[in-house]
């Protein structure tokens, strides 16, 4: 079994801090922590598809340490754009949580069926991603490693969204990413955040999901390229399923009242009989 479970663009301030004035981040991630050590059953881990901090500093950072630390399961984290990859190194290179020893500061888990390929977009003094000629040869040779299942994580999405402010850079960045995907058949998802909106493509085939944010959403516009609209709303957590063939992919708020509001528990009737019964004829 392997159930990942999603959060992306948290943009943690520095303590009692709003962001932009209006927004506590760090509120929207406590819930969304405890949606995650209430699912049944817990995720095999959790990632963290970047931006975690709005502005990177050793105290903002720290402040997303103490918002992640009741998680239950094991979590890893990528960098953003927002995000200092190299100060993330300094403060948690020691850790579970970013072991990415090498230069390209990108990583692979091994440890659970599927392989999972954590890489970095991140492209210093800019919002847009790069992934340049070293990152694209780790991901060769992290992939020839092994024909095993595998998803990909990286926090700019690696496809035409439709959306102006995400496609403005063009698909030049990700065309190296595309040939290698299109060699490798093992690659089943890529995940991704930076949207702050849900929306599902693909690259080579291969499906591409980006969640929307723990912090806060963008309305953006098809089509015609207009700003976005802001949208406080906090995204729930994202379970990717690994179901033996694929994965299946969605939001997955989880509540403390699911267990009393299953529809066994409020019928009275066993799980077993409901299925039956959904069954008919059959």
């Amino acid at each position: 079994m392997t159930l990942l479970v999603q959060m992306t663009d948290t943009h943690i301030e520095t303590p009692g801090k709003l962001l932009y004035g209006k927004v506590d981040t760090a509120v929207h991630l406590q819930e969304s922590v405890r949606e995650i050590n209430a699912m049944q059953p817990q995720p095999d881990l959790v990632m963290v598809t970047g931006d975690l901090v709005e502005t990177p500093s050793e105290a903002s950072y720290a402040h997303f340490s103490s918002l992640i630390k009741p998680l239950r399961a094991p979590v890893y984290i990528l960098p953003g754009n927002h995000d200092d990859p190299q100060l993330m190194l300094e403060l948690y290179g020691d850790t579970a949580l970013f072991p990415a020893v090498h230069s390209t500061l990108q990583y692979v888990i091994d440890d659970f069926p599927v392989r999972i390929l954590a890489l970095n977009s991140h492209f210093q003094g800019s919002e847009l991603p790069d992934f340049g000629t070293h990152r694209l040869q780790w991901l060769q040779q992290t992939l020839a490693e092994s024909d095993r299942p595998t998803l990909i994580a990286i926090h700019h999405p690696p496809m035409k969204t439709g959306i102006g402010f995400i496609d403005m850079v063009g698909a030049q960045w990700y065309a190296g990413i595309r040939d290698v995907i299109a060699q490798h058949a093992q690659v089943h998802l890529v995940i991704a955040g930076h949207g702050h909106t849900d929306l599902i493509g693909r690259i080579a085939g291969v499906p591409v999901y980006m969640a929307g944010s723990t912090a806060h959403q963008l309305i953006a516009a098809r089509v015609h390229d207009q700003a976005p609209a802001f949208d406080d709303r906090r995204f729930p957590p994202v379970l990717h399923h690994w179901v033996g063939e694929g994965f299946v992919s969605g939001s997955d708020p989880w509540p403390e009242w699911v267990g009393e509001k299953r529809i066994d528990a409020e019928s009275g009737l066993e799980w077993d009989v409901l299925k039956d019964r959904m069954r008919g004829s059959m």
